[in-house]
């Protein structure tokens, strides 16, 4: 004998992928709003942060301005401050015997405010 149980119904119908199933909002596949960076404003802090972070030579522009890119791309200052430290310019600092949090508070100092 089987019997429908409703709220049984409901979350298996949830769970796993089934053909034609739309996908949930905010999910892979949506199409999620541009990035609000202000490239030319992150193109011209590289020489300033390169000279106030004491950065040496051998770590590129390209990357200072690709993790610049990563941090500004964060909406609060709290998930800037995580990408902050997991950039390679951050781990760059951290592996360098610099001290981490006033370096990372000098370059979150710089970047414009973050579009919320």
């Amino acid at each position: 004998m089987t019997s429908f149980i409703p709220r049984l119904a409901r979350i298996s119908s949830r769970s796993g992928a089934k053909r034609g199933a739309k996908a949930a909002p905010g999910r892979a596949g949506a199409r999620t709003a541009p990035l609000r960076i202000n490239i030319e404003y992150l193109a011209g802090l590289v020489p300033t942060i390169r000279r106030r972070l004491a950065i040496a030579p051998t770590f590129s522009d390209e990357a200072i301005f690709a993790s610049l890119a990563a941090i500004a791309a964060a909406s609060s200052y709290e998930t800037r401050w995580r990408a902050a430290e997991a950039s390679t310019l951050g781990l760059f600092l951290r592996s360098h015997g610099n001290d981490l949090k006033a370096s990372l508070i000098t370059l979150l100092a710089l970047l414009p405010k973050p579009y919320l």
